[in-house]
Formats: structure tokens, sequence, C-alpha cells
């Protein structure tokens, strides 16, 4: 149960720490907001992010410290690739750092919309 409290403390406070990068997402560049953002910020991030704690609250399980430290490995893993993925395409769409070394290896191709009016 610590666990997942740490880490889902960890994930929120990193998201209100790199809030500015959230304006160059395509949920609010480009799809606004709607019924889709309303019902899944209101109901469907709530009930998803708390389905671990409240499990082990009624199914306390007692880890060792191997699979502790295998746990906190996996996290440590996932969150260095979520954290370099989102700070790439943040200074990708910003343009704010030229001289980043991700930038230079992407390019912006043309899209195709699917509906013409």
């Amino acid at each position: 149960m610590w666990l997942v409290l740490i880490f889902q403390f960890w994930y929120v406070t990193d998201g209100l720490y790199n809030e500015p990068a959230l304006f160059t997402t395509m949920d609010i560049t480009t799809d606004g907001f709607g019924w889709m953002l309303a019902v899944g910020d209101l109901t469907w991030v709530p009930f998803t992010y708390s389905l671990q704690a409240r499990y082990l609250a009624f199914h306390p399980v007692e880890l060792g410290p191997m699979w502790t430290a295998a746990i906190i490995g996996a996290n440590l893993l996932g969150y260095w690739i979520f954290r370099t993925a989102n700070n790439e395409k943040n200074e990708f769409r910003s343009g704010r750092n030229p001289k980043s070394m991700f930038i230079p290896s992407l390019s912006q191709r043309p899209t195709q919309t699917l509906f013409r009016s």
C-alpha cells in the first residue's frame, strides 16, 4: 500500500511541476474542452487511479525485499521512459530549445485529414 501511495503522490507532484507542458498536448491544442474531456477528468481518472489503493485496502499484500526492489526498479524505469518521452514531445512542439539533443533528429510530416468540409 505504501508503494502505491508514494508512486501516486510522485505522479501527481510530477504533473503539477510539469504543468506548462500540458498546454502543448493534443488534448488541449486540437481537441478542445468537450464531453469526453469533462467526463474523463471527472469520472474515469479518479475511478481508475484509485483502484490499486482500494484493492490493497481490502486485500493486503506483504512483499519481501526482492519484490519491493523489483517494483521500485520497474516504476523508476517506467517513469524515466514516461518523462523522457513527454519532455521530448514538449520541446519539439513548443520549439523553445532548438539546440536540444532531441530536436535535430525529429521532423514534421504533413498529415492528411480524413474528413474534408
